[in-house]
């Protein structure tokens, strides 16, 4: 479905009176539907835009990168936020339904590894990630991996992971596991808020999320890309210079070129103002 998806009322031929005035005011809504790791930022940018702009109202919503994709291929959705880029077999089907996505990148993350702040590892590497989340790895425990640590008895890794039609997911997989990996049994979380929340409270638990997000309790771990590599930790200055191995873009999809309230609403994501409203929600702004 091109276009946008505009609450009216169609007037009946006796109703009469100043109807067709004020169903003219009435203003524009904009469905934005997709990923729960953008879901704040996107409300955020959304509660700012209305504050500037009045006749357009943005709704969002989340599920996931490919839920929110799904909706744009079948109709119903304005905008797909997703902090991934669209699968070539998603872009086929969206020919198919004669459905031309446009990405348009509107902010850029990185994605940390959260620990429990009482958990002693100083850094761990791409390699150590893989033996925990590998469905072959051979890390069950925190001792496998030579940290020392006592959750009641016990220290075997809690391990959690997002749910698979997220794009956060589909991210980590492919560049941790790689592109055939597949993940070993999880406790899968609904977005990186409910991650963090696991992990501030379970001293053996791990995580993978946004770095815009913060929890006491818990914190961001120093990620080596290979045991060679330094140690950097996930930040809008090392993301920004691709220091980090996990940074990624964040965008939104549209049918099309955007016109109208589509277009006016991602001008002002993309000024001054949009990118300040990006850095106050924790993530990186496009500003070199």
């Amino acid at each position: 479905m091109r276009g946008l998806l505009a609450v009216s009322l169609i007037a009946c031929g006796g109703s009469g009176g100043s109807g067709g005035a004020e169903e003219a005011a009435r203003p524009v809504i904009l469905q934005v539907k997709g990923s729960d790791t953008m879901v704040n930022l996107m409300q955020r940018l959304s509660e700012a835009f209305t504050g500037v702009e009045a006749s357009v109202i943005v709704s969002v919503t989340g599920g996931g990168s490919g839920t929110g994709i799904k909706a744009l291929i079948d109709g119903t959705t304005d905008l797909a936020a997703s902090s991934r880029e669209m699968k070539e077999a998603e872009i086929e089907l969206a020919g198919k339904n004669n459905v031309t996505p446009v990405r348009h990148i509107v902010a850029f993350d990185g994605l940390s590894v959260y620990v429990h702040a009482d958990n002693p590892i100083s850094e761990i590497t791409f390699e150590q990630l893989k033996c925990i989340y590998s469905v072959d790895g051979p890390c069950h425990k925190w001792s496998d991996l030579g940290i020392a640590l006592d959750c009641g008895g016990s220290d075997n890794i809690i391990k959690l992971s997002r749910q698979n039609n997220s794009g956060t997911y589909e991210y980590f997989r492919e560049v941790v596991l790689g592109s055939t990996g597949k993940f070993t049994n999880t406790l899968d979380q609904s977005g990186t808020q409910q991650v963090i929340d696991v992990v501030a409270t379970s001293k053996c638990a791990i995580g993978y999320g946004g770095i815009g997000y913060y929890k006491d309790g818990a914190r961001s771990a120093c990620v080596k890309s290979d045991p060679a590599a330094p140690c950097v930790v996930p930040s809008v200055e090392t993301v920004k210079s691709g220091a980090y191995a996990l940074g990624r873009s964040l965008q939104v999809y549209t049918n099309g070129a955007p016109t109208g309230a589509q277009q006016k609403f991602l001008d002002w994501v993309l000024s001054p103002a949009g990118q300040a409203v990006v850095v106050d929600a924790g993530f990186v702004d496009l500003k070199k």
